[in-house]
């Protein structure tokens, strides 16, 4: 069975309503491109943090006042019922506000699809300025939905191979993540290509997908927000490692058709002259991952 994935690049404004309206819009492009899933950056609903090195107390209240529930928020249940409405899964990024615990916010990821709202993420490794207002989540899920087994890590939790391992071992054919990576320094801009932070970008997303030997798929900002500035290049990755689609530096979504059973079956098997990297672990060898 043949799916089609797409992945965005979006420039996100601090403003909760202008980036719910692109959202909407960027589905019906993926929809009326036959998309089966589409995946949106780190925190674009409500945009991410200006500056990872400074607690910014206004954007704090800023987050605070515009997190929402998950699935109950206003804009939550717009974005369920556009996917409902237009057949498709979506994975998205936002500021979640806990449901009994006013003041504990979640950087959260959300999946909904063509049924309704399947289920969130909360990002467990929280860096930097995010340790000021964000509670971390506790585990990695996986879902069940009708083109294939889902897990969602969020930007930073790429960084640790036990993340995307954990997923992998919970049965997730496709990996999503969305995340905010930006230049590493505006002197950048002008050829990304030289930035060490796109060379790790891209060698996170094909190394954790060889490595499960399963897809992958990042979901990056692009452009000025804040005190950053993002490259974009979110892509789509092959369970052998190859980026199958990117973005490039620029706003849009790419696509890739893809026979994910066919793929995940061929890389576990022929894909590296017959190693199954899963099959020949050897847990018990693994003795300091166990405390």
């Amino acid at each position: 069975m043949i799916t089609k994935l797409a992945t965005a690049s979006i420039n996100v404004a601090y403003d909760k309503q202008a980036n719910l309206k692109k959202f909407l819009s960027i589905i019906d492009e993926a929809a009326d491109n036959n998309a089966d899933l589409l995946v949106l950056p780190e925190q674009s609903l409500q945009g991410y943090l200006p500056s990872m090195t400074q607690l910014d107390l206004e954007h704090y209240r800023y987050q605070y006042e515009n997190a929402e529930t998950v699935p109950g928020g206003s804009s939550v249940k717009a974005i369920i019922e556009k996917a409902a409405k237009r057949n498709i899964y979506v994975v998205f990024g936002m500021t979640e506000k806990h449901e009994e615990v006013d003041h504990m916010l979640f950087n959260t990821a959300v999946l909904t699809g063509p049924d309704g709202y399947v289920g969130k993420y909360r990002k467990v490794h929280t860096p930097l300025d995010e340790l000021h207002i964000y509670y971390a989540g506790e585990e990695f899920f996986v879902f069940e939905t009708k083109i294939g087994r889902i897990g969602i890590l969020i930007c930073y939790d790429k960084a640790f191979p036990e993340s995307a391992r954990e997923a992998a071992l919970g049965g997730a054919e496709i990996l999503i993540t969305p995340l905010a990576w930006p230049l590493s320094s505006p002197e950048f801009a002008a050829n990304p290509e030289n930035d060490p932070n796109l060379d790790e970008h891209r060698l996170y997303d094909r190394v954790r997908a060889m490595e499960n030997q399963i897809f992958f798929i990042s979901s990056n900002h692009f452009g000025d927000s804040g005190k950053s500035s993002y490259f974009g290049n979110s892509n789509i990755v092959g369970p052998n490692g190859a980026i199958l689609a990117t973005t490039g530096y620029c706003e849009g979504v790419a696509y890739a058709e893809v026979d994910l059973k066919a793929e995940i079956y061929k890389g576990k098997t022929i894909g590296m002259m017959g190693s199954n990297l899963m099959r020949e672990r050897k847990p018990n060898a693994y003795f300091r991952l166990k405390g």
